[in-house]
């Protein structure tokens, strides 16, 4: 039983243990309601010192009432308390919050694609013409779930090179990217795609008093325009983007890392982050990797194994100085750097 399932099973878990389609009912529902609130803003509250409905009749109206009922249901699965007409969460609900992340990752950044699974199998609609992923909440879910299982370890890595400017390829809403000139004192350019990502880093950016030194470009990583950029970078970093070359097929990565590596300067670092696939033969259950492999085959994208991962960096030009697992499921970080 996973976690999420063990915390949605409640009072009557001698019932939901023998029929897992409940459980996985239960957990859907828990899963949608904990990433909304996070999403509406509402979920910080509810960690803190209570969440309280605005009163029938005071002008809450149709929201009003579905705060209510959203907190009187996390209650009834025990996620949930209720003190003076405040509402805080159980021991339970703490421990499934603090994996919030994986959460809005999940309903918010791929919950209309994966809703919209049956069309894509019949052939009807198309995933990236018709229900592509929410941008935004893919980059705030991978913010948060890196902040706890992957910034940590990638941060002890970093202490151990030099570099004035970084370069973000994917940056997301630049919350790292952030970290890393706050703490090092440099300079970054951060890069997206999605243009709702680019606007949350912006606004990061802005909140962290950091428009001198961080810039944000709306535009793809891997394009050939990004060249320009790359002259100037001592780091660059790529969280979670460089498996997304696997939809493109053949050489499309060592060709990628190739045309980096030969613009970078000398010295220069290479900071990835990927997750690998399941292990087919683990004998046991896997968190996350599966989910994980799941979404990106709607995108037509495959994962790579450590051993993949290193000789595309050695093709590309990259001497591999480190490979460290860090603490989300099948989470990897590699740091190579071009020959001085």
């Amino acid at each position: 039983m996973t976690a999420l399932g063990a915390a949605a099973v409640g009072p009557h878990s001698v019932e939901s243990s023998s029929r897992p389609g409940l459980q996985s009912f239960e957990g859907y529902a828990i899963t949608c309601v904990l990433a909304a609130l996070e999403m509406a803003g509402l979920l910080e509250a509810l960690e803190g010192a209570g969440l309280r409905p605005p009163p029938r009749g005071e002008g809450g109206g149709e929201a009003g009432r579905l705060l209510e009922a959203s907190l009187r249901y996390l209650v009834q699965r025990q996620l949930a308390f209720e003190d003076s007409g405040a509402f805080k969460l159980t021991e339970s609900g703490r421990a499934l919050t603090r994996d919030k992340g994986y959460l809005v990752w999940l309903a918010g950044g791929y919950g209309e694609p994966l809703r919209r699974l049956d069309a894509f199998l019949l052939g009807r609609k198309s995933y990236a013409r018709d229900y592509p992923r929410d941008g935004r909440w893919v980059a705030e879910g991978a913010a948060m779930l890196g902040r706890r299982d992957v910034a940590p370890q990638a941060m002890t890595l970093l202490k151990g090179i030099s570099f004035e400017t970084a370069l973000d390829l994917g940056c997301g809403n630049a919350r790292f990217l952030i970290a890393v000139c706050q703490t090092f004192g440099c300079r970054g350019v951060g890069i997206d795609l999605s243009p709702e990502a680019c606007q949350a880093a912006s606004e990061s950016v802005r909140a962290a008093g950091m428009e001198e030194r961080i810039r944000i470009i709306q535009g793809d990583a891997f394009d050939p325009a990004v060249s320009s950029h790359l002259g100037r970078a001592q780091l660059v970093i790529t969280f979670f983007l460089l498996h997304e070359l696997s939809s493109r097929g053949g050489s499309a990565l060592v060709d990628f890392l190739s045309s980096l590596c030969s613009a970078l300067p000398p010295g220069a670092h290479l900071l990835a982050a990927e997750v690998l696939p399941p292990r087919s033969r683990s004998g046991r259950p896997e968190r996350f990797t599966p989910e994980f492999s799941l979404v990106h085959a709607l995108m037509g994208q495959t994962l790579s194994g450590e051993t993949e991962w290193r000789q595309a960096f050695r093709q590309g030009g990259f001497l591999v100085r480190d490979v460290t697992r860090v603490t989300m499921p099948g989470g990897v970080l590699l740091l190579g750097q071009r020959a001085a």
